[in-house]
């Protein structure tokens, strides 16, 4: 037996992996409290719909900053008349930071916020004496009128003059418990070892892997410029609050078709009064942004921000001003792929890396079709265009093999009044909906993300009562189901004078000279590895070559 005789004719084959490498995630709780002071006299509080809004994070050093606002209506009792209120707390704004090792600034993060609990203890009531003040004073012209009727209160054939009740509120602590969750990834690319060859199979352990392979990733920006009526003079802005909502993308080849709505309040100084006012603007814009490789079908991720935005109040008509935006839209790319990774090579030296990435389970997609009667404030004559739609309290539950999703649609539905004046009125119907999605393997503790849209909305005038309206809507829940997996996968076993390979999918615009230049090798040698390339100036995107490795 020779000295070399040991040495394993292995050549080893390995792909090019675009992944999110997992650095960190964790979940931490918080609470907000706040003293809330409702306008009544309160017997009991029924009901409190809370929701997140506008929940995102930032990166800093082993650190993500969690912002965002929490909505609240509050249903209550009234003491003194036993009526049903509503009352809307103003919103609420949090921050909080979820500790996770590792992470640095310009990673990746991904936050999910839930409402845990909410509670409120009273603490006194308060009476508004100024108000009840204001309210027994006269103006001059009704004050001798008044003295005169005070004067017979109390005699013979008058009444005795009646208490005026004081204006009672309520204070109570309010207490919002939430669960913030933070993941933190980074983008990289890894050769990992798919198949060897010449070895017995029997030695080579592998381990199927479903990740999300990353496509491409891009930002763009889109400048979004409207006229703002304010409906009356103004002097100056006072301040603008934006958000970009009911956010829809798009994947076409080579690009990703984002949709969305700009809404903005704006606060601005009357000129003639200097009182503050608000206008409100829903903004739709359409942009795209190139991302080399995308193709229908892909799955894309937007995170739309808000970079700027400006009012100017017109010199020569005060009512009406110029609003200049610009909102940052960055988008990723990504393909659920398949890929048989070597996790061992058996009496073979092999380097390996750990690999931390979020497996994919399973997904898929479910419609629903919602019918309901809606009742109209006023007779319709025709439905005013399509409704403006949102998702609310949508919440994802998953059970042995399936999902479980709640949520609300909301629609602003515009019709035209019946009558001799055609004015365009608007109401507001919430629809609770619930769908089931099968997802073979999925179980509890798996991790959920759920993509609502609506699909088709139809309305059926009633001939006979025109308030009634009867709709019809379908909507397209899809839900992906994913795993948090740590997985040590080789990346290199070459022990033999044979050559390892990688294999590389042509992208779109690829050409050999440009891949060989990428690779650091030559055409020729590429082309020696592929005896099936007949023609090196013929190659399409898709298609899976040899590298050779130095």
């Amino acid at each position: 037996m020779g000295k070399d005789d040991h040495v394993v004719a292995l050549e080893c084959i390995s792909e090019l992996l675009k992944v999110e490498q997992v650095v960190g995630e964790n979940a931490s709780q918080t609470s907000v409290i706040r003293d809330v002071t409702l306008p009544d006299r309160v017997r009991k509080i029924t009901e409190v719909d809370a929701t997140l809004r506008n929940v995102r994070g930032r990166v800093i050093e082993n650190k993500v900053v969690v912002e965002g606002i929490v909505h609240k209506q509050i249903f209550y009792v009234d003491d003194d008349t036993g009526q049903l209120k509503e009352f809307t707390v103003p919103e609420e704004r949090f921050v909080h930071f979820v500790d996770v090792p590792g992470a640095m600034p310009g990673m990746n993060v991904q936050v999910h916020g839930r409402i845990e609990f909410v509670g409120h203890d009273f603490i006194k009531e308060i009476v508004d004496n100024k108000k009840k003040g204001r309210a027994d004073e006269g103006s001059a012209s009704e004050e001798t009128g008044a003295q005169e009727v005070d004067a017979n209160w109390g005699k013979p054939g008058f009444p005795s003059k009646p208490e005026k009740p004081d204006r009672v509120e309520s204070l109570f602590r309010q207490t919002v418990v939430l669960e913030l969750f933070a993941k933190v990834t980074e983008t990289m690319q890894l050769n990992v070892v798919v198949d060897a060859v010449g070895i017995p199979e029997d030695r080579v352990m592998t381990e199927l892997l479903k990740v999300d392979s990353v496509i491409g990733e891009g930002a763009a920006q889109a400048k979004v410029r409207a006229d703002i009526d304010f409906d009356r003079p103004a002097r100056k802005i006072q301040r603008i609050d934006s958000e970009v909502r009911n956010v829809t993308a798009r994947v076409i080849e080579n690009k990703v078709v984002v949709e969305g709505v700009l809404h903005k309040q704006i606060f601005f100084v009357g000129a003639d009064d200097d009182v503050v006012y608000e206008v409100s603007v829903d903004e739709p814009f359409t942009h795209f942004v190139d991302i080399p490789g995308a193709f229908p079908g892909a799955n894309v991720q937007v995170f739309p921000r808000v970079e700027f935005v400006n009012v100017v109040i017109d010199n020569y008509d005060p009512t009406m001003g110029v609003q200049t935006a610009i909102i940052d839209i960055f988008v990723k790319v990504t393909e659920t792929v398949q890929v048989d990774v070597v996790t061992d090579i058996r009496d073979v030296p092999v380097t390996k890396e750990l690999l931390k990435v979020s497996q994919v389970i399973g997904e898929g997609a479910r419609q629903e079709t919602i019918v309901a009667n809606l009742q109209a404030p006023a007779p319709a004559r025709k439905i005013a265009g399509p409704p403006d739609t949102r998702f609310e309290n949508v919440e994802a539950r998953v059970i042995e093999n399936k999902v479980i999703v709640e949520g609300d649609l909301v629609k602003q539905i515009f019709f035209v009044r019946d009558g001799e004046v055609p004015e365009v009125l608007e109401f507001e119907v919430t629809e609770r909906f619930t769908v089931f999605v099968d997802i073979p393997g999925a179980m509890p503790g798996h991790v959920v993300q759920v993509y609502p849209r609506v699909e088709f909305t139809d309305f059926e005038i009633d001939p006979q009562d025109r308030t009634q309206i009867r709709q019809t809507s379908v909507i397209e829940v899809f839900v992906k189901v994913t795993e948090f997996v740590q997985l040590e996968v080789v990346t290199d076993c070459e022990v033999a004078p044979v050559p390892s390979v990688t294999i590389y999918v042509v992208q779109p615009g690829d050409t050999l000279f440009k891949i060989a230049k990428k690779f650091s090798v030559t055409v020729d040698e590429i082309l020696a590895a592929n005896p099936d390339i007949t023609d090196p100036n013929v190659i399409f995107p898709g298609q899976k070559i040899f590298i050779p490795r130095k």
